[in-house]
Formats: C-alpha cells, sequence, structure tokens
C-alpha cells in the first residue's frame, strides 16, 4: 500500500477513447492482470452507512475518509478467472491508497450478503497487515454501522507503463441498482446508467508525480481534469435514502 498514490479523472466521448488509445499504444503495455486486450468487467458492491456518511464526507471533501467496497473482477472466458477482493479505499489529504484482502469469489459474494464472520476463521492464516485490515473492517461495519448501499458494473480496458508507476484505465457501460442482488462475476443484470453510454471515465494512476510526457498528452488532448466518482453519482441517481435527504423526486430519469 502506498500513499503516495495520486489519481486524475476525466470524461470524454467513445470516439476519443479509440484516438487516445491508439496514440498511447507505444508507451503503454496490456495491464499484466488482464486480457489479451486489457478489457475485463467490474462488478462492485459499495457500503455505507444509515445516514450516508460517506457520500457526505466526499461532498464536503473531508480530508480523510475511507469506503468499503466488494469486487468483482473478470469472466470466467477471461484470461484470468474471476478473482475477488474487499476493499478499503482511504483519501489521506489528497493521495489515494488501497487496502485489499484478496479472497476466493464464493467467499467475496458470501460477505457481500452480509456473512462478515467468514473473515475470522480461525484457519485463516492473514498477514499482520491483512489482520489489521480485518479489523479495520470490524471496527468500520458493527461500530460505525457500514452496510451494502449500492451495486455498480462497468468494463475496463486497462493499460500501464511497463515500470508500473503509471496506470490509465477507460470504464465504459456505467450502471448502476440499488436492489441488492447476490452478486456474479460479469453480471449483467443493471438498467440505470451512471452517466451516458457514449462517456468514459478515463482514469490516470500514479506512483508520485505524473510524468511529464503525459502533461504534454493531455495538453494536447485538451483533456480537462474532473472531480467524478462513481459511487457518488451513483448514490445520486437512484439510492432512495440520498434522495430524501436531498429533497429529490423519487422517480429516477433515465
Amino acid at each position: 500500500m502506498s500513499l503516495n498514490r495520486t489519481e486524475y479523472k476525466y470524461l470524454i466521448s467513445t470516439d476519443d477513447m479509440e484516438i487516445i488509445q491508439q496514440k498511447l499504444d507505444d508507451v503503454l503495455v496490456v495491464d499484466s492482470l488482464a486480457s489479451e486486450d486489457g478489457c475485463y468487467p467490474i462488478i462492485t458492491e459499495y457500503f455505507e452507512t444509515p445516514d450516508r456518511q460517506c457520500y457526505w464526507e466526499k461532498q464536503r471533501s473531508l480530508a480523510s475518509r475511507r469506503k468499503i467496497r466488494v469486487r468483482i473482477y473478470g469472466t470466467e472466458e477471461g484470461k484470468i478467472p474471476p478473482t475477488g477482493f474487499i476493499e478499503i479505499k482511504h483519501k489521506h489529504f489528497g493521495f489515494g491508497a488501497k487496502r485489499r484482502l484478496f479472497l476466493p469469489v464464493k467467499e467475496a459474494i458470501e460477505f457481500a450478503d452480509g456473512q462478515y464472520g467468514l473473515l475470522y476463521d480461525q484457519n485463516r492464516n492473514w498477514t499482520r497487515t491483512e489482520d489489521m485490515m480485518v479489523q479495520e473492517l470490524q471496527n468500520l461495519i458493527t461500530k460505525h454501522g457500514y452496510e451494502p448501499a449500492i451495486q455498480l458494473r462497468y468494463d475496463r480496458k486497462a493499460l500501464m507503463t511497463p515500470d508500473g508507476q503509471l496506470r490509465i484505465t477507460f470504464d465504459t457501460n456505467l450502471r448502476c441498482r440499488s436492489n441488492l442482488l447476490t452478486l456474479e462475476a460479469d453480471d449483467s443484470r443493471f438498467e440505470d446508467y451512471i452517466i451516458p453510454p457514449d462517456t468514459v471515465v478515463l482514469e490516470v494512476k500514479s506512483i508520485g508525480p505524473v510524468p511529464y510526457w503525459f502533461r504534454c498528452f493531455g495538453a494536447e488532448f485538451k483533456l480537462v481534469r474532473r472531480g467524478f466518482s462513481k459511487f457518488c453519482t451513483a448514490m445520486e441517481q437512484v439510492d432512495p435514502v440520498l434522495r430524501s435527504q436531498k429533497g429529490l423526486n423519487q422517480q429516477i430519469v433515465a
């Protein structure tokens, strides 16, 4: 885990995505954990508190804030089999960190369904770092009331520099649902688009400063950095608790 991880997000069109990807072919390689073309689906379940603390901390730009999410990567037909993680995403004074527990997909799905006790199985040989994360999860769930709130699905193409210091991803077909279903790898049971289907989220993740060549690249394509949260945008779209707090009409506009 590194707290020296910076993230930049941009909203671009699908047409621009194709042009940008072609331009990046000379300097980036396909993510080693992705399929041969660098593409894979991501299914995510985000946790929230009953009063929607995570959402409001983000909106108020709280310097230090955390989110829990369960993620299922990949497909049965992909280069690697589906993979499950429990993650705590921690924002700390402008820098981001991800603490991650790997679990078999079946167990990640069970955790998402509320079977939190599986983390305390005495047969598990957690490392000291993993055990600290288990205790952190327990604290957030039992003392702060974190619970499943919303589920997302999108398709990602992941590229990276050969040294792994810079990672660039393109996320398409962003959809969500507030009616929580048991997660599945490559789950397609999502109907509500978070953003228009012809819009792509381009994310740049760097360990340390973003390379100068990418800054020049961004200027060439007039990329404008944006504060964009998939989680917050999805919550605003479909979460009845948040919409009630904000005084929004309960009718969802597609």
